[in-house]
């Protein structure tokens, strides 16, 4: 073992001055810490040991990292499951670091010399604190092998990563200083090592510790817990009060590292139980002034966004948009937000005050932001109720596999003049910056834009319903609408007003021929419309185009029957797009495997599906997404021919998928559309269809009268074309009350652009796009495109595994059929029969070769069906496979470095201890 290196003789003595109260010796000598550090680290690293504890914390992390299903079901390049876990992971790999600090010091008896050298104590504590945290520092060098494995499966967020490693090293930083001070209490490493889990678990499990006593002060400790520190950085934000935490709380446990160390100086007799307890009361001071100076630093807000994105700053657009408001429109902000949150509101709340906060504080006074803590039943309550109408909300948060609710305040009320917008709660998925400042915005207008509803059967407005005899709630698009623009129901049985900014029309195949008529005048003369085209609409079939209007009552009802549905080609004709009714289309894209029961027909469009232009780039509503599903859409055509308005795809699928007829979609029955026929075919088609398209400019010319001889010369007014400024969409499921919940409940990954979508086709048409961009901006959806790409192939294997036994399955019952018509045309051509014998014959054999024919029939069905279960299996199967490989891969590989180096230090000390021993000794 090496010694620690003392003060050459040659050196002059310290200055008096700079004595201090230990023995004269003054503190912070880099030479010492230095002698410290270099003596245990190479202590450490010398020993085969050491590389064992190294390998095994890279090889647990790893798998912790990329062994668990629900990486490949996220199917994100991300580090969330180690995160999650890599706390309790240094529950245990930190007291092996830490053990050996002091307990074998004193096991070998080197503690006494070590001690009674020319050292201070500071000097000493810090040099071995560095030692570990530089063999801790080592391991997670070697544990950034995970980077390359994501990089090679995806493309994970870089700063993101540099951040999350930050906070691994701060953890460890920490912990390796609560670990020192059970190394210090005993001279057996195995019970040092258990005392420093045990130390190590009080940080960690600081929220649990809390958790009996409830309330505020639970949810005070569990902000103060290691894991909840280290979220921020695990989500790529460094906070000020994170780095303080870590950093002070790490100084607090050196500093008691000194204090336990010291007792040498004074513990025994008498005099040393006074000295015992004032030595607690000096820590316990230490440790109350560093959390004040933390709850402090936190109200403070400083951070830095190390996301690619900049999710959690302060983006361009809003502060262009703050700094537009008018001196004399000043805005009036009032948030009533619950003092206390459960754990899931916690992010939430944080992110809604410090923006509030950051607006306030850069509009140089031209918004005025009062912040309200809101207790149930209190005075602020029932002012918020009163004047703004918001309430509490009942949320259910789990805490300890235990579930409970209660009511929170997370709401803002938003006032400029006579204008107010009122946010009543702030849900989890809810995007904070975005909702601000458009809030911000409509209220400092002096005028909203206009946006008009038109009344079909789809009843996006709500009201009553004459089949079902209830009330219809309004959709949530239009809810969503209402907080930016002025929203008006428009009736289609009279002219439509042309003084909508934007008009939104859902299933017009639904209205009668003079209401289509109606549309088709307001489209002509320039007015700007969205169309939801659906061939199938899921939450609603009977309004599909291919069903008849239903009477008022039912079927049972008597009511005379509706005037029936119009024909929408003109309509189409003028826009120039080409809708059929009867084609839906599907596509075996599905980037998350935990969907993967979803039908065909759910139709996911993203990059990752292999389209290039599956959001146009060129178009602002389009740009910029990442991922919108659309369920049992209808596709779009451009009628073509060089006349007519551009017609620009704005959503594209991939070629893996086909169309599917929507009468082997539907599944009828008595009261109509029963479901959906399970039985029914997919078959590749091999080409790419248009879900979504933006139409504008002059449209086609329609053809001009004979002209009138005896009006030869008669001169006319010449007629101006039509300027068409229109969006159709190919599904009206794509602004579903689903997609809404999913995007307040932030359920998984699962964060769909469909309502994003929408409303910048609103904005676009509406001529507003000032909100676009803000709008678009989240998290990028970062998949394993590794994995995606090889099971592409699986995918397109099944598609043509599916084809062919569709295929052999027709050509079985066309020779069946044809077997059938054979033996008919014999019967009918036998000359020695009269035809009355001929027709018993034919009926005999109808009814045999019918029933056999149903048989084969049913045979060749049940045998496609196995090739299809086969295929998917086989297709599943696969996928397991690269899953697995992976799994091994970046299990195994990792740890290899370490354990290769720990194999050369093993030999090389074998060798050194060998050197120059007799043979015959080492024979024997």
């Amino acid at each position: 073992m090496t010694t620690l290196e003392s003060e050459p003789s040659s050196k002059k003595p310290a200055p008096s001055g700079a004595r201090s109260r230990q023995g004269g010796i003054r503190p912070f000598r880099a030479h010492v810490i230095w002698a410290v550090f270099k003596r245990n680290l190479q202590s450490y690293f010398s020993n085969p040991a050491g590389y064992v504890f190294i390998t095994l914390f890279v090889f647990i992390s790893s798998a912790v990292a990329f062994w668990q299903d629900e990486f490949f079901t996220n199917n994100l390049a991300n580090l969330d499951q180690l995160n999650r876990y890599m706390p309790y992971l240094l529950l245990f790999f930190i007291p092996a670091i830490t053990m050996n600090s002091w307990a074998d010091e004193r096991r070998q008896g080197t503690d006494e010399l070590l001690l009674t050298l020319p050292a201070h104590d500071l000097d000493v504590v810090l040099g071995k604190y560095f030692a570990a945290l530089g063999i801790f520092t080592v391991a997670l060098l070697f544990s950034s092998s995970h980077l390359l494995v994501l990089s090679y499966l995806g493309s994970p967020d870089l700063g993101v990563m540099a951040s999350t490693y930050l906070g691994y090293w701060l953890m460890g930083a920490l912990l390796i200083a609560v670990g020192m001070v059970a190394s210090l209490l005993s001279s057996n490493v195995t019970v040092a090592f258990i005392l420093g889990a045990l130390f190590c678990a009080i940080p960690i499990f600081l929220g649990g510790i809390g958790s009996p006593t409830g309330g505020p002060l639970r949810r005070r400790l569990e902000g103060w817990s290691v894991p909840a520190q280290f979220h921020d950085f695990g989500v790529g934000v460094v906070t000020l009060s994170g780095l303080f935490y870590f950093v002070a709380l790490a100084a607090a446990m050196l500093y008691l590292n000194m204090v336990l160390l010291g007792r040498r100086h004074w513990a025994g007799g008498e005099a040393s139980k006074g000295l015992w307890f004032h030595a607690a009361v000096r820590f316990a001071a230490v440790i109350l002034a560093l959390f004040s100076l933390n709850m402090m630093i936190e109200h403070l807000g400083a951070r830095a966004d190390a996301s690619s994105e900049k999710l959690h700053t302060l983006s361009a657009e809003s502060i262009e948009l703050i700094d537009q408001i008018k001196d004399d429109r000043p805005v009036m902000i009032q948030a009533f937000y619950s003092p206390e949150v459960p754990r899931e509101y916690v992010e939430t709340k944080t992110d809604l005050l410090d923006l509030l906060q950051s607006y306030a504080a850069r509009s140089r006074g031209k918004i005025q932001l009062n912040l309200t803590p809101t207790e149930t039943y209190s005075t602020a309550a029932r002012e918020a109720e009163k004047r703004f109408g918001i309430e509490p909300r009942r949320v259910v948060t789990t805490d300890q596999a235990k579930q409970s609710s209660t009511e929170i305040f997370l709401g803002v009320a938003f006032t400029s003049g006579l204008e107010e917008v009122v946010i009543p709660f702030f849900d989890r998925g809810l995007p904070v910056e975005y909702e601000l400042t458009r809030s911000i915005q409509v209220v400092s207008r002096s005028k909203r834009k206009k946006v008009g509803i038109l009344s079909t059967d789809a009843k996006m407005m709500g009201g009553f319903n004459q089949q079902s005899f209830g009330q219809t709630p309004e959709w949530s698009i239009v809810t969503e609408l209402k907080k930016q623009y002025e929203v008006t129901s428009v009736s289609p049985d009279t002219p439509i007003a042309d003084d909508f900014d934007a008009l939104l029309v859902a299933q017009p195949s639904s209205l009668t021929q003079k209401q289509i008529d109606n549309l088709t005048a307001y489209v002509k003369n320039g007015g700007p419309a969205l169309l939801f085209l659906d061939p199938f609409p899921v939450d609603n079939p009977q309004i599909s185009p291919e069903v008849p209007r239903a009477p008022a009552g039912g079927p049972f009802g008597g009511s005379p029957p509706p005037e029936q549905k119009g024909n929408l080609r003109p309509l189409l004709d003028l826009v120039g797009i080409d809708w059929p009714t009867t084609e839906i289309v599907w596509n075996s894209y599905n980037p998350h495997p935990q969907l993967a029961d979803l039908p065909p027909e759910v139709v996911f469009i993203g990059r990752g599906s292999g389209e290039k232009d599956a959001f146009n780039p060129d178009q602002s509503a389009t740009s910029g997404l990442q991922e919108i599903v659309t369920l049992f859409p209808g596709m779009l055509r451009s009628k073509g021919g060089g006349a007519g308005p551009e017609f620009t795809p704005l959503l594209r699928t991939s070629d893996a998928g086909g169309l599917i007829s929507w009468s082997e979609t539907a599944q009828q029955g008595f009261m109509g559309i029963s479901g959906i026929n399970p039985r029914r075919r997919h078959l590749p088609s091999d080409v790419g269809y248009t879900l979504a398209a933006r139409v504008k400019g002059a449209a086609a010319g329609e053809p001009k009268p004979a002209s009138d001889p005896a009006k030869k010369d008669e001169k006319k007014p010449e007629e101006k074309p039509a300027t068409i400024n229109v969006i159709a969409i190919a599904d009206l499921d794509i602004i579903s009350e689903q997609f809404f919940e999913l995007r307040r409940r932030k359920i998984e990954n699962l964060d769909f652009d469909n309502v994003t979508f929408v409303l910048n086709c609103v904005d676009v048409l509406a001529g507003d796009e000032s909100f676009v961009t803000l709008r678009k901006k989240r998290p990028k959806h970062r998949t394993l495109v590794a994995i995606e790409e090889q099971t592409k192939d699986f995918l397109e294997a099944l598609q043509n595994q599916t084809k062919s036994a569709e295929d052999a399955a027709k050509n079985k019952l066309d020779d069946a059929q044809k077997a059938f018509d054979k033996q008919v045309d014999q019967v009918k051509t036998r000359t020695d029969l009269d035809e009355r014998t001929k027709e018993i014959m034919l009926a005999n054999l109808q009814e045999v070769a019918q029933r056999r024919l149903d048989v084969e029939k049913q045979k060749i069905e049940d045998e496609k069906l196995n090739q299809i279960r086969e295929g998917k299996a086989d297709s599943e199967q696969k996928t397991r496979a690269i899953e697995n490989r992976v799994r091994y891969l970046a299990a195994a590989i990792p740890p290899l470095p370490p354990l290769i180096l720990g194999i050369i230090v093993f030999i090389t000390r074998l060798r050194r201890e060998n050197l120059g021993a007799s043979p015959k000794r080492l024979a024997a």
